[in-house]
């Protein structure tokens, strides 16, 4: 493992020195062009000038709704450039959570690109808002008279990046610099990152995954990020095989679909330039793995954490070249792990408990939402993962399970509740419960039991047309169940969600 480093070094100033000695080096490949680290920096530096000319003050918040690209982490870099905070929010929200995330982060200004315009300027037309992949940068004057960002926080906050949780609305986990900056030096050390790397991005840079741990971490070290859109696996294999991509980060759906991409393909493309593959966000597919590096010749290594803390548990590919099945990697250095029973007692090796974790990219609590920053961060500073794992005598850490009823799909997260509102919202139903079920793909399958009022009809089709209306795609549920009565716990009189998942997966079929 690489010598340990500080976790207070300034980002921006560290970029500027890899630019100042490879200037004319690819930083990133997008839009069908290669910028280059002199070009990223110059960029960077005018659109930081413009926004002080907009008004921009240190600490005003400044929302990003857009895809991958390069004109992406340029602006997002340019916000910080010019001392502003950054709110990055995922492109594809649904109108409600969108409209709520706007108004939530009160930001002087939004940043977006010609395919999110159109939704933001709906959702809220009274926000001023500037493109960054047009002709030309030239943001309009900033808002004024917004909220102050909090004063009692241990450091200032940089980020504040919306982030589905365990809640009906998308949480608001604030991070400092001294977070991200340790999240991109460790990830670029444990990784083994060097400037000949190659790194595909298909997460999306609205998520701390895509944005800090892979775009910011490869830029560190003045490697090349590839910036795509969209994870199709033709995509890929154009990256790699075209652009000599060496590092796919994804979640497991990316590398199950690229499988599947593979086994159907006439022909066998060379993909020998990469050289490191890493899962994280949703749980292990061993099969699809295994099928991966039969295909491709590589593992797939895994990384696990929380956007409140990060990073926590992932591979080192030098040290442990073929990951252990099932287990998500070992604790990484400067952070730590605690596992712990109900009564906050840690548990022997190999027992399962739930993970306590804290460290320099711990978070400095959710936005405007004191009440819960207080349920999941302790007094001494850990923060409650709510996720439940265990450790061998080895150290590797395993992934057993959620404490929480929440959904993930292709890496995304799914509130129940939320997808649960929604449908009650419809007419014709009287209630509904939503669960996850287990996919093959995705990870997990959003179903629901759905009790349809007396005289109305019971049209699928119709229910997922109106909650396309409402929701992102990955939120509608694929399989739909009519049932005459949601099964409920004799004891406690709650819906017994465990008996809606087994009736779903019993009586209904993905459509």
């Amino acid at each position: 493992m690489p010598g340990d480093v500080g976790t207070r070094g300034d980002y921006l100033v560290e970029l500027r020195h890899v630019a100042a000695a490879q200037p004319t080096a690819t930083a990133v490949i997008g839009e069908g062009r290669h910028t280059t680290y002199g070009e990223l920096i110059a960029e960077i530096d005018r659109r930081a000038e413009r926004l002080a000319a907009a008004g921009l003050q240190r600490g005003d918040r400044v929302a990003l709704v857009a895809e991958n690209s390069s004109m992406f982490l340029v602006s997002a870099l340019a916000v910080w450039t010019a001392g502003g905070v950054l709110v990055t929010i995922y492109p594809s929200t649904g109108r409600e959570d969108l409209l709520y995330t706007l108004h939530n982060a009160d930001p002087v200004l939004v940043l977006v690109d010609s395919g999110t315009a159109g939704a933001v300027r709906a959702a809220a037309e009274e926000l001023p808002a500037a493109l960054i992949d047009g002709a030309d940068f030239d943001p309009p004057s900033v808002r004024t008279g917004t909220m102050q960002n909090p004063t009692d926080l241990r450091e200032p906050v940089s980020l504040i990046c919306y982030s589905s949780g365990t809640t009906s609305r998308p949480k608001a986990i604030m991070l400092s610099q001294a977070a991200l900056y340790n999240g991109a030096r460790t990830y670029a050390d444990i990784w083994r990152l060097t400037p000949a790397d190659r790194t595909i991005v298909c997460l999306p840079m609205a998520w701390l995954y895509g944005l800090d741990s892979t775009s910011m971490a490869t830029l560190l070290v003045g490697g090349t990020v590839i910036a795509l859109r969209r994870a199709r696996p033709d995509l890929l294999v154009e990256a790699i095989r075209n652009d000599g991509a060496t590092f796919l980060p994804g979640v497991t759906t990316v590398f199950a679909k690229l499988v599947d991409h593979l086994e159907r393909s006439s022909d066998r493309p060379d993909l020998s330039s990469l050289r490191l593959a890493v899962s994280g966000g949703e749980p292990r597919n061993e099969a699809a793995f295994q099928r991966f590096t039969e295909l491709v010749g590589r593992p797939v290594h895994d990384t696990f954490c929380a956007s409140e803390c990060f990073p926590l548990i992932t591979y080192d590919p030098v040290v442990d070249p073929y990951p252990v099945p099932g287990s998500a990697g070992r604790l990484v250095p400067r952070s730590e792990l605690r596992i712990v029973d109900p009564d906050g007692n840690e548990v022997p090796v190999g027992e399962a408990g739930e993970a306590f974790s804290r460290g320099p990219g711990l978070m400095l609590g959710y936005w405007r939402d004191e009440e819960e920053s207080a349920k999941v961060l302790t007094p001494d500073g850990w923060y409650r993962t709510r996720d439940l794992v265990r450790m061998d005598e080895d150290g590797f850490v395993y992934v057993v399970g959620r404490l929480s009823d929440m959904i993930i799909r292709g890496g995304s997260n799914v509130s129940p509740a939320e997808v649960e509102r929604a449908l009650r919202e419809d007419p014709d139903i009287r209630d509904a419960t939503v669960v996850g079920l287990p996919d093959s793909v995705y990870g997990q399958a959003v179903a629901a039991a759905v009790v349809i009022k007396r005289g109305a009809t019971f049209d699928p089709d119709h229910i997922r047309r109106e909650l396309g209306e409402r929701l992102a795609t990955y939120k509608v549920p694929t399989r739909l169940v009519r049932v005459d009565r949601l099964p409920n716990n004799a004891t406690t009189g709650k819906v017994d969600r465990r008996a809606v998942a087994a009736l779903v997966s019993r009586e209904g079929n993905p459509d």
